[in-house]
């Protein structure tokens, strides 16, 4: 199953949570000793710090309602939109993502976000597309309970293909600007036709010449049915949780085969399984680094992300107290974790402290523990067997950890010739440096 390398290897995505992806980050004597979740200067240094590191992009992540499990856990997010349009502004080169969700937003008003946050950075901008899966999210916006799962993902592929019909609505040459004949746009090369698909209904074309993409880098996760056939119509990069090679080799290929189903190229879309890199200068030091953040776990927080996972009640449940039974087939949250947490109950992983071990802090993502040499090696073992085309690095700590990749991780994967030495001279938009083609396939329809 090798794969020919591409000329930049393998693609890199750098996706900072608060302090640490790590549920004890932030207690942690190497975080900062400030909440760095909710500030922007912290993510802007962070993203300085990946463009540093000749990442392809930076992704934040969006959870738009609160619990009380914020009493152990930072669950603060900052704003996405406008913490990468302050980015933007910092950075040159690197791509930036931000996870919108296709429930809240009217999709005109979506799509001139896009279309803005594209231009001001100069054609960097992607959208990750989320359905959300939390009617606790929903009732901040006024709904009481979301859509059932698949019929997310249905209303969602209308969403997303009104948002491109908007930015697509403008022909490349119809902005005409012509102070001497007094023709500022040529109005043959507008589509002033109404938009919209299912049941979203837009009356005119955007408002707005085309930007540098056009049409943003498009970013999912989600390991179902409904959206693994979402991916393949519409992804240029999916992100996804993988902790072996077979599952990660036996997904990409799923996606792949998915695209070419859509009538689209396999390799237009990428798999960015995450990777938690606990890394030291020997391995006893990396081991430390894991242990210490282990033991800060609370019973609290392991209660709190199985609960999301779940939509298991879990409030004041004993860590050695057997799980109340997990809702049927009928459960439509994120369907990926909920299989794994599935199947680690039904072999007798059915405590907290139990899937603690099992499931882990890293809610199922692969971790390496190592030295730089070891977990660059793992890194490339899986992109040259064609496992993955690159990776989302969740670092457990930041800014400490994303720190330590791109100053003794990074040098690794280049001196293996899987990672690239440099941005290439002439400026990239997102989507070309995700190997796609310079214009957008057709979206089937």
């Amino acid at each position: 199953m090798n794969i020919a390398m591409a000329a930049d290897g393998m693609i890199l995505n750098a996706f900072p949570l608060g302090a640490g992806h790590h549920e004890s980050a932030w207690r942690h004597r190497l975080a900062p000793a400030y909440a760095a979740e909710a500030d922007p200067e912290h993510f802007i240094g962070l993203a300085k710090i990946a463009e540093r590191g000749k990442f392809h992009s930076f992704f934040l992540a969006d959870l738009l309602y609160l619990n009380e499990y914020v009493s152990v856990n930072s669950l603060q997010y900052i704003e996405p939109i406008t913490t990468l349009a302050a980015i933007s502004q910092h950075t040159s080169r690197i791509g930036l993502v931000a996870t919108i969700s296709t429930a809240f937003f009217p999709p005109y008003h979506l799509a001139r976000i896009i279309s803005g946050l594209d231009s001001v950075s100069g054609g960097r901008f992607g959208w990750n597309i989320v359905t959300s899966s939390q009617d606790a999210e929903a009732q901040n916006f006024g709904i009481e309970t979301l859509p059932d799962h698949d019929l997310r993902y249905e209303t969602a592929a209308d969403y997303t293909r009104t948002v491109l019909d908007l930015l697509e609505a403008w022909e490349d040459d119809a902005l005409v600007r012509d102070q001497r004949s007094g023709l500022y746009a040529d109005v043959t090369k507008i589509d002033f036709g109404p938009k919209g698909h299912g049941k979203f209904h837009v009356a005119g074309p955007l408002n707005l010449a085309p930007s540098p993409q056009r049409r943003p880098a498009l970013f999912q996760a989600g390991r179902s049915s409904a959206g693994v056939d979402f991916a393949g119509r519409f992804a240029d990069a999916v992100f996804s949780v993988q902790k072996t090679f077979d599952s990660s080799a036996e997904f990409r290929h799923q996606l792949r085969e998915k695209a070419r189903a859509h009538g689209r190229s396999p390799d237009d879309i990428n798999l960015l399984p995450g990777v938690w890199p606990f890394i030291g200068s020997t391995e006893r030091e990396a081991q430390q680094l894991f242990e210490e953040l282990e033991e800060l776990v609370l019973p609290a927080q392991v209660a709190d992300f199985i609960a999301y996972f779940t939509g298991l009640d879990l409030t004041d449940h004993g860590f050695d107290e057997p799980l109340p039974p997990l809702p049927d087939g009928a459960f439509q949250g994120q369907i990926g974790r909920y299989t794994k947490i599935q199947k680690l109950v039904a072999q007798g992983h059915d405590t907290l402290r139990k899937l603690q071990k099992a499931f882990g802090s890293t809610r199922g993502h692969q971790y390496l523990v190592g030295t730089p040499e070891q977990i660059a090696a793992s890194m490339a073992d899986w992109f040259r067997r064609g496992a993955v085309d690159g990776f989302a690095v969740q670092a457990p700590i930041l800014p400490h950890g994303l720190e330590q990749f791109v100053d003794h991780i990074v040098p690794e994967l280049q001196k293996l010739g899987v990672f690239r030495e440099d941005y290439p001279a002439e400026q990239q938009t997102l989507r070309s440096a995700l190997r796609g083609s310079a214009q957008p396939a057709s979206i089937s329809t």
